[in-house]
């Protein structure tokens, strides 16, 4: 069931929201089921006020890679949005719906023996990349990777006392979905000479306490009109 009235989204803008969120308009939804269009986003965020844009973000084929980018007219509308598709179902999928970030450029490289934490760009739909050849770097796991897919983010983990490739790296998805087809896919796969394995990663395996310099984090931002 898609249906909100508009007064019922117009009371979940009361109170909430952070302060200054008034003028944020643009939304970032994910987990989109691909059948749905332009028209068909603008009718059902069209529920909680007048949706200015739907951009749906495509593959090369033309085919929806499940995400898209909805504008609102207020940022109050915008707000509602979230408050009533957050975790919503359409057609079988719990779609996401949050603020669009802005574009931010990646932070510049950490002293050697500088614990790291997670970088920024990351999402919680992230691959662990291991049996890496020493030279790839994150630019060569992103080149990889989107030849049939779109990784949000991508780095490779080195060492901070040598500032050599520990072997392994981590590359980011939007949607849990497009994280499975990578493995399934690119699982044993050669990258510069060594077939790579693919897994989901673990907390742990990004925290163990050791240090680490994260060189070229190839990072995208979404950026808020």
């Amino acid at each position: 069931m898609l249906h909100c009235t508009r007064s019922h989204c117009g009371d979940h803008t009361r109170g909430r929201g952070s302060p200054g969120s008034k003028f944020k308009r643009k939304l970032f939804v994910v987990n989109l089921p691909w059948s749905l269009s332009v028209v068909d986003i603008k009718d059902l965020f069209g529920q909680c006020g007048t949706v200015s844009d739907v951009e749906i973000i495509k593959q090369k084929n033309g085919r929806s890679r499940g995400f898209a980018f909805v504008t609102m007219t207020t940022g109050e509308e915008a707000q509602a949005a979230i408050d009533k598709f957050n975790s919503y179902e359409v057609s079988g999928r719990i779609i996401g719906v949050e603020f669009a970030k802005r574009l931010r450029r990646p932070p510049p490289p950490r002293p050697p023996g500088t614990p790291v934490d997670t970088p920024a760009g990351e999402t919680r739909h992230k691959l662990y990349i291991s049996n890496l050849a020493w030279k790839v770097r994150g630019s060569h796991l992103r080149e990889f990777f989107s030849t049939n897919f779109d990784p949000v983010s991508s780095r490779v983990v080195f060492d901070g006392p040598s500032g050599r490739s520990t072997g392994y790296g981590f590359v980011s998805f939007a949607t849990r979905e497009e994280a499975e087809a990578a493995i399934s896919a690119l699982n044993g796969k050669e990258l510069m000479g060594r077939p790579i394995r693919l897994k989901f990663s673990e907390d742990k395996a990004d925290g163990s306490g050791t240090e680490k310099k994260d060189e070229e984090s190839s990072e995208i931002q979404l950026e808020e009109k």
